[in-house]
């Protein structure tokens, strides 16, 4: 007989040399320092097949036995609301993982043990590591883990991730061939349902008990990809008759009854093995309630956004100096001198790799890293959590929630780390409008040619209005995108962590992870593209290219000729612009060669149009080729539409620059 269903595991133990574990857990619960301790720096960053969510993979030794580990996106839920517990879900059913360590919070028991609850139905061999029990201690909760294991079916083992503490034991457990999913604890449900999963049950005896379940639910994508297409649709039509029933009876959705039951549960399981005394009011309370109260608590956000900004972009800025002193000394000029007669294609090929190589390094170093380790601060220590809190309903206006405030303030830093830091928020939706605002923000770069154009030769308040102008145009953009971009609109829902110290080991390697991934991902794209361009220039393409938009340039934005070279160069590096513009006028003294007002519209197009190389690079990797080709063909036409109408006006209404 043919199986139309897969069973969810299997309960006999497992070939131990070919075992995958898979880490599930809510966010902010330790995982990924639990991951980074157990893997070190060797690991693989990827996207899950079809999406743009990334999975963490690696590899652990354990005695003589080498086992793979993947640390999959936090989720609270197998609900799949969210693009993160999608990749989760499909990763556990379709490539159904040899046993699940579910990193479980001691300081949230009962909110962790909902998501525990749904993992354990899944049938797979699974470890539960209570993570952070020195916190819950210190919040004056004991947790009997061994109670807790009795009643679960499961091992459950106490950990301290940041320390160290319990790991070895996890993965020991995790890797006992006698491990299996026999004898775990099966959720008391109302009779409605149960009724209805043991009719389903007998009308398709090759479904499992948590297929049923789903397929009440209505979760489509579940029962997809646990049965054939003929067989979940019979078993959709099926469930949905009987759900229709349920709902009428309880007077509300059959999920709502289901999950009303989980936590009825969760939280019966968190009375009987968790106590909690009285500890007195230390200052991590007194703390916690200052950051996250209404006025003080924004103020403190305010400071420790500009002190991120500040540091990143002084400290950025200091580094990107050295390398680019380092890459034109050492490097850049002795090859120019040494291929001073070749072919000048050539030439100019290699030199513009190189300066592509230079401004990876000038980037990812100095701002990337700076950055990612703020970002791992904060994450750790849980103050991200109540920055996203208590910003909420102001980034609502942008259609987007309280996490989007780390990611749109280091857009003034770089644009690179900005966007890649989307990934915290929920929906794909989100990070494009974010990605889209992202690439709007004066970056570092675009303040160099603010203030090195418009403030030397134009006037303070003059760069000024740039920010200003820049303000309103992200704030409209956020607000008509908001309201007319289509997805899933997804309100903040996540728990506040407790305050703690973070780890320095756990933050070193979390921020060499994500700098080794921009580098594998946007250095090659840095590179051809820098070569592409180096080969245009040399061939006089652009000297052609000059010639072909000169009625955009000159006509319709009033800017010399030689301008729409420069631009092109500032797709490079923005700061290039500048740098090219010099080089095609014959002189840094911009008064002798352009009017303050083609120097405003220059900067106010270049601060506005295409994003840089590099952050192209990250749109791709983050959203794929299409929204990048939407952003960069719309920040274009932003920028042109936007630079011809200050032209307009200036011209014809005088006076104004």
């Amino acid at each position: 007989m043919i199986k139309h269903c897969c069973p969810s595991s299997s309960n006999q133990p497992i070939d131990i040399r070919s075992k995958n574990i898979a880490f599930v857990g809510n966010p902010s619960v330790g995982k990924s320092a639990f991951f980074s301790r157990i893997t070190g720096i060797g690991v693989i960053v990827s996207n899950y097949p079809g999406t743009t969510v990334e999975i963490t993979q690696g590899s652990v030794q354990i005695g003589n036995r080498v086992v793979n580990v993947v640390d999959l996106p936090g989720i609270y839920s197998l609900g799949a609301a969210t693009e993160d517990e999608k990749v989760s879900k499909r990763y556990l059913l379709k490539e159904k993982p040899d046993v699940i360590v579910n990193v479980v919070d001691a300081t949230r028991l009962e909110r962790n043990l909902f998501l525990t609850l749904q993992v354990l139905e899944l049938g797979i061999p699974t470890v539960v590591a209570l993570n952070q029990v020195d916190a819950a201690r210190e919040m004056g909760i004991e947790i009997d883990s061994k109670k807790l294991s009795e009643l679960l079916g499961v091992p459950v083992i106490p950990t301290i991730a940041t320390k160290g503490i319990g790991l070895d034991e996890v993965m020991k457990k995790a890797v006992d061939p006698s491990l299996s999913s026999v004898g775990r604890i099966h959720v008391h449900y109302d009779n409605h349902i149960r009724y209805a999963v043991e009719d389903l049950g007998a009308k398709f005896p090759d479904v499992d008990e948590v297929t049923i379940l789903r397929a009440l639910e209505g979760d489509v994508e579940f029962i997809e990809l646990m049965c054939e297409k003929k067989v979940a649709e019979y078993l959709f039509n099926e469930a949905s008759t009987i759900a229709k029933k349920i709902e009428q009876v309880h007077g509300i959705p059959v999920s709502d009854t289901i999950a009303r039951d989980l936590y009825g549960e969760a939280g019966q399981i968190a009375r009987i093995v968790a106590s909690q005394h009285e500890v007195e009011s230390k200052l991590k309370c007194r703390i916690d309630s200052i950051l996250t109260s209404e006025y003080v608590g924004i103020f403190g956000l305010v400071m420790a956004l500009l002190l991120t900004f500040f540091v990143v972009f002084r400290g950025g800025g200091f580094l990107e100096e050295g390398i680019v002193y380092l890459f034109e000394t050492y490097l850049i000029e002795p090859v120019r001198l040494m291929m001073a007669d070749s072919n000048p294609v050539i030439r100019n090929v290699v030199i513009y790799s190189l300066i592509g190589i230079e401004a990876g390094f000038a980037i990812a170093i100095p701002y990337i890293g700076i950055f990612y380790i703020i970002l791992s601060l904060f994450e750790d220590s849980g103050y991200l959590s109540r920055a996203s809190y208590i910003v909420d309903h102001l980034t609502h206006y942008l259609g987007l929630h309280g996490r989007s405030v780390i990611p749109l303030v280091l857009g003034f830093g770089c644009s690179v780390p900005a966007i890649m830091a989307t990934r915290s928020l929920n929906t794909m939706r989100e990070r494009r409008i974010a990605s889209l605002l992202i690439s709007l923000i004066p970056c570092s770069a675009r303040t160099v040619i603010i203030l090195g154009l418009v403030g030397t030769f134009v006037g303070f308040w003059a760069a000024v209005s740039i920010y200003v102008l820049e303000t309103v145009i992200i704030l409209s953009v956020g607000w008509m995108l908001g309201r007319a971009l289509p997805g899933e609109h997804s309100g903040l829902i996540m728990e506040i962590s407790p305050l703690r110290k973070p780890d320095a080991v756990a933050t070193l390697k979390k921020t060499w992870i994500r700098i080794s991934e921009f580098i594998y991902v946007a250095f090659p794209l840095l590179i051809v593209g820098s070569a592409i361009l180096g080969a245009l220039e040399v061939t006089g393409v652009l000297d052609t290219f000059d010639d072909f938009v000169s009625p955009v340039s000159v006509g319709l934005l009033g800017l010399p000729a030689f301008a729409a070279t420069a631009l092109v160069f500032g797709i490079l590096r923005k700061e290039m612009a500048l740098e090219i513009l010099a080089v095609l006028a014959g002189t840094a003294n911009f008064l002798l060669i352009m009017t303050p007002l083609q120097m405003y519209v220059f900067a106010v197009i270049t601060t506005i149009y295409m994003p840089c190389v590099a952050t192209i690079a990250i749109l791709k990797h983050e959203l794929g080729s299409r929204d990048t080709v939407a952003i960069s063909t719309f920040t274009i036409v932003l920028a042109f539409t936007v630079g011809a109408i200050i032209n307009y006006v200036a011209k014809y209404w005088g006076g104004i620059i």
